[in-house]
């Protein structure tokens, strides 16, 4: 149901409207740096990045004679993170998402064709099927850092105890780049994780994904 009502939501932020009749369309792709935060018994999560990537579809809807315009995109997004379980074992959190985010920009030109652009908006991600890798050590940890692949499993999002992940998830995405008069642009997003995602947090503990984007992207405009 939940999937449904995100397909449904992000038809109707394509959907034609009195504004989208100008509106550009396009898509856009890049590489992401992913991470979680929060504690763990009291602790703070000091683990390391994941690098994956992020690919979709936008549109953009000019508003205030051009100086705003409305910008949502649907993507396919990677997120996680790679937990330092000990010294002798990682844990690597490949977490995917269908990610929809609503955002409005502010837009300054340059060069009379060009224009700087910055904002954000709402963000809100339906889980898809991810995993989680188990990688050891693999010899002495004074002589070697090669972690070898030792299990594979799939992750389980939900509310009971024995999940690993609550889903969905949303957040806050906030994002800046310059796009050219061809409907290129290169573009930097950050997106903050708002949602909890810890099934089984207790007192200060809590768990929330992060992760930045550098992105391509191409907008074609609506004759």
């Amino acid at each position: 149901m939940k999937k449904l009502c995100f397909l449904l939501a992000a038809a109707a932020l394509f959907s034609t409207s009195s504004f989208a009749q100008k509106a550009s369309v396009g898509f856009s792709g890049g590489i992401t740096m992913a991470n979680q935060y929060g504690k763990k018994g009291g602790k703070l999560i000091t683990d390391d990045q994941k690098v994956g990537y992020t690919v979709g579809l936008e549109m953009d809807a000019p508003m205030c004679k051009g100086k705003f315009s409305f910008h949502p995109g649907i993507f396919y997004s990677q997120k996680g993170r790679i937990e330092n379980v000990s010294f002798r074992e990682k844990t690597y959190w490949s977490l995917r998402y269908a990610e929809l985010q609503a955002n409005f920009l502010y837009n300054m030109p340059h060069n009379k064709s060009n224009v700087f652009y910055v904002g954000g908006g709402p963000a809100f991600a339906v889980d898809l099927p991810s995993f989680a890798e188990t990688r050891l050590l693999n010899g002495d940890p004074l002589l070697s850092n090669d972690f070898v692949k030792s299990g594979k499993r799939s992750v389980n999002f939900g509310t009971l105890s024995n999940s690993d992940f609550v889903g969905p998830d949303w957040g806050v995405n906030l994002m800046i780049g310059y796009r050219v008069k061809n409907g290129w642009s290169v573009g930097y997003n950050y997106t903050v994780g708002l949602r909890n995602i810890n099934p089984n947090a207790t007192g200060s503990d809590g768990l929330r994904n992060h992760f930045m984007g550098l992105r391509i992207g191409y907008l074609v405009k609506n004759k």
